[in-house]
C-alpha cells in the first residue's frame, strides 16, 4: 500500500465512522472519487468487478460532479458497488463494503439531485 492511499484509507475510514459528519453532495463526490483513485495502485486486475467496476464508479461519480447525473446513474452505481463483493481479493472486498456504507448513509445526497419532481 502506497503512503498516500494509506493516508487517504485512513481519512475515509474516520470519515465513515463519524456518523454526524454532513458533506454536501460535491464534497461528498469529490472524496470519493480520490478515494477510489488512491486505490487502483492495490487493484490486482485478476476480477472483472473490481478491476472495471472502480473505473465504471468514478465515470458515474463525474456525472454527478458535471450536474448530468440522472436515476440510472444511481441504480448503475448501486449494482456496481454491490457486485465489488463478488471481488477476489481483500481490496474489491474493502472498496465494495466502504461505498456500501457510503451509499446507505448519504442516499439522500447521491438521490437529491437524481430525483425528479
Amino acid at each position: 500500500m502506497t503512503t498516500e492511499s494509506f493516508e487517504v484509507n485512513k481519512l475515509f475510514e474516520k470519515w465513515i465512522q463519524d456518523g454526524n459528519t454532513k458533506l454536501d453532495e460535491k464534497d461528498l463526490v469529490i472524496q470519493l472519487k480520490s478515494y477510489l483513485e488512491s486505490q487502483h495502485p492495490e487493484i490486482c486486475g485478476k476480477c472483472t468487478p473490481c478491476r472495471d467496476g472502480v473505473v465504471k464508479i468514478e465515470k458515474l461519480l463525474d456525472k454527478y460532479v458535471d450536474g448530468t447525473a440522472t436515476l440510472k446513474t444511481l441504480t448503475e452505481l448501486e449494482e456496481l458497488t454491490y457486485n465489488l463483493r463478488s471481488s477476489r481479493c481483500s481490496v474489491g472486498l474493502d472498496i465494495g463494503k466502504n461505498m456500501e456504507v457510503i451509499l446507505e448513509n448519504n442516499y439522500n445526497v447521491l438521490y437529491q439531485p437524481v430525483k425528479k419532481y
